[in-house]
């Protein structure tokens, strides 16, 4: 904490979930890397602010944009030591202090990974980024300029407000992110055959690589499957294992031959792809430390043979797991930061106004061998084969690449 403490960053509480999910119910103290004391009133810094409206306001829809300019609350004042984990989340000035948070923190990894400051996508036109933490509506948008949530009506005519959602909060950010680094399509060209569908996977990827980065999320993750993540892959066994959002959508079992054209079941085969190499690196580094004993073969030929290796799976992860626990979770941590690294470095090497799931796919699987990640390039590859994203021929082509490469090892 002292050594934080002089890196002068500040702290918040933000939920890894919605708190309605279980397990999730109490929020985790997390620092972001703006400098103590450095965000003002509101919240807002150079790059973002919280407008709180007074009264219901309906979605920004073109041409009415930001700024907001009805009856604002007040500002949500920081702590004298200028942090933001003093608000309880019971606040109703929790809600803005929480969604800026989140897209801190989802700045704070994705900036890490890049290597660069992530500039917005609109800052043509406005120099920062307008949050509105609730209105009335059963959705949530990121848009030119603005990011604004509703609720979710819940069974007993509540409200699970989306403000509180992590994975709402990242996936809508995401997209800004993405916009940012591969661009915006222009008005007058089509944007690529691919390009919407990538963007709903990869926001959905950036969401579940920032849960990733807590460590209530991680330790839950693994505890429920006793380390074994092979299983969350298997739709039929996920309700099981893990109640995260972001788990189930990345863990399917769709090729491109099982979607259609629309674009969120279009993007669960690359999504499921990435997800399976993240698992697959998973797997490979807690064998080579030794911390489990398993068959070889990849994730993907597993789904098409013996239906017990999943067993297999289970007993070898469960076998001392608590005394093991730690050793997984930095090796999960390892497998997170090597996926995420190769898909952030992806994204220089794509153009929205072309872009295709096989040029996405030859870049993350080119930025893995750029980055001196050879193996899980080949890991890589496998899983976007299997989803039928690669062709065999792509295949071969990659292989004649990798056996040219001295970097690819």
């Amino acid at each position: 904490m002292a050594e934080r403490e002089a890196s002068g960053g500040t702290r918040f509480l933000l939920y890894p979930q919605s708190p309605t999910t279980p397990g999730y119910d109490k929020p985790e103290l997390v620092w972001i890397s703006d400098a103590q004391g450095s965000i003002l009133p509101g919240p807002q810094n150079a790059r973002m602010y919280v407008v709180d409206p007074v009264d219901w306001k309906d979605p920004y829809n073109y041409p009415y944009l930001p700024p907001f300019r009805g009856a604002k609350g007040p500002p949500v004042e920081p702590s004298p030591e200028g942090h933001f984990d003093h608000i309880d989340p019971s606040d109703p000035a929790f809600l803005g202090v929480h969604v800026f948070g989140c897209v801190a923190r989802v700045l704070d990894v994705w900036e890490g990974y890049l290597g660069h400051r992530i500039n917005w996508h609109f800052a043509d036109t406005y120099e920062r980024l307008e949050i509105i933490p609730l209105i009335d509506w059963q959705n949530a948008q990121s848009g030119y300029g603005m990011l604004e949530f509703g609720y979710r009506p819940t069974a007993d005519g509540g409200k699970d407000l989306f403000a509180l959602n992590f994975d709402v909060i990242a996936h809508e950010i995401g997209h800004s992110v993405l916009f940012s680094e591969i661009g915006l399509p222009r008005p007058d060209v089509p944007p690529g055959p691919d390009m919407f569908a990538y963007h709903e996977g990869v926001s959905d990827l950036c969401s579940l690589i920032g849960m990733l980065h807590f460590d209530t999320a991680m330790d839950r993750v693994l505890r429920r499957g006793s380390g074994n993540l092979m299983a969350l892959n298997e739709l039929n066994r996920v309700a099981e294992l893990a109640d995260e959002r972001q788990i189930r959508i990345a863990g399917n079992a769709r090729k491109m031959s099982d979607v259609s054209s629309e674009v969120h079941d279009k993007s669960r085969p690359f999504t499921g792809a990435i997800f399976d190499a993240l698992i697959q690196t998973y797997h490979d580094t807690a064998v080579a430390e030794g911390l489990v004993h398993l068959p070889p073969g990849s994730i993907s030929d597993a789904r098409d043979i013996d239906p017990d290796l999943e067993h297999t799976y289970a007993r070898a992860f469960a076998a001392d797991y608590d005394l093991k626990h730690f050793q997984l979770k930095a090796a999960l941590a390892d497998a997170r930061d090597v996926i995420a690294l190769g898909l952030a470095k992806s994204w220089a090497k794509l153009d929205s106004e072309t872009l295709t799931y096989a040029d996405a796919a030859y870049a993350i699987c080119e930025a893995l061998q750029e980055t001196g990640h050879g193996n899980v390039a080949d890991t890589m590859v496998d899983c976007l084969a299997w989803r039928e994203i690669l062709t065999p021929y792509d295949t071969h082509i990659l292989g004649q690449d990798r056996s040219r490469s001295a970097v690819w090892f």
